[in-house]
């Protein structure tokens, strides 16, 4: 069996890379398991342990999906929190999409759900997550932090392909390794 999820790759880039650094200056000592930047991915659908026939399926229904869907561009907007400032668990980097993402992921859970392999049925809020919150003392200086992150540029992304990850996780952290991929084709093209 192997734990999957379906995703989108975003690309290491200095910006990023910066913004995860100047979050980790600003909450240090706090207890905050913040996410490798070469680890950051947009999750589409958490699968969890499926076997090697499903891995199969799972790409087959990926392929067909995406033959309908051109390359888009996402780009990054603003931070915050899951739950809430009183109790944050998350700490996460917004994503502005076009319709096209929600659309190919509606079509891509439904086919899924057809074979008993997705259950999810959770508002889609497309996100990085930048951090897990074990426990923090300085929630003023998060709430600060997550107000004044639009000042970083953070570069667009063109998305061209989607991939099934198994997450093998490890005491040092997680380590996603590409089962399969399906790239986003024009139609007619």
């Amino acid at each position: 069996m192997r734990r999957t999820f379906i995703a989108i790759d975003i690309k290491k880039n200095e910006a990023l890379t910066g913004l995860i650094e100047s979050y980790k200056m600003m909450l240090k000592g706090e207890k905050i398991k913040w996410v490798d930047p070469s680890n950051i991915h947009l999750t589409l659908a958490f699968l969890g342990e499926i076997n090697e026939d499903q891995v199969n399926k799972t790409g087959e229904i990926m392929d067909e999906a995406v033959n309908n869907y051109s390359p888009f561009e996402i780009s990054f907007d603003g931070t915050g929190v899951f739950r809430d400032m009183r109790k944050p668990r998350v700490i996460w980097l917004g994503i502005k999409a076009p319709e096209s993402l929600y659309d190919m992921r509606s079509v891509i859970c439904k086919a899924l759900g057809k074979e008993d392999l997705y259950h999810d049925e959770k508002l889609f809020r497309p996100h990085l997550t930048l951090g897990r919150i074990k426990y923090i003392a300085e929630r003023k200086i998060l709430a600060d932090m997550l107000s004044s992150s639009g000042s970083y540029n953070l570069p667009s992304q063109i998305v061209n392909e989607l991939i099934l990850y198994e997450s093998i996780l490890k005491p040092e952290g997680p380590v996603y390794n590409p089962l399969k991929k399906a790239r986003l084709i024009k139609p007619g093209s």
